[in-house]
């Protein structure tokens, strides 16, 4: 009984993690978008954002989650993902923002 007990307690700890922000995002709210086949929740914080892939895929890989992982990013920030800083895999993928080519590109 006791073990049935505590693999239910490590599983549903478990559970409630899959959707837990890395530290640099802790305390920020996920935006869901829903891009292709793909759906992600989207933290952005300090020029940083988070895209966290919560749908099953056939055989994800980050050459084809990537580039939806990086529209998301996009349509929630406001800003141009920042070529080549993109890391992770095809479910927890990060990256830089650029801001200011936004800004630029709208006042001219």
């Amino acid at each position: 009984m006791t073990v049935r007990i505590c693999a239910a307690l490590i599983g549903v700890t478990l559970l409630a993690a899959c959707n837990t922000p890395p530290p640099g995002f802790a305390g920020v709210d996920p935006v869901r978008v829903d891009i292709g086949q793909s759906s992600f929740d989207v933290r952005v914080k300090e020029g940083r954002a988070h895209a966290l892939r919560l749908n099953a895929e056939f055989a994800p890989n980050i050459k084809f989650v990537g580039p939806r992982a990086a529209l998301a990013m996009t349509q929630v920030s406001g800003c141009d993902v920042v070529q080549g800083s993109m890391a992770g895999d095809a479910i927890f993928i990060t990256a830089d923002l650029d801001c200011d080519a936004i800004s630029t590109e709208t006042s001219e």
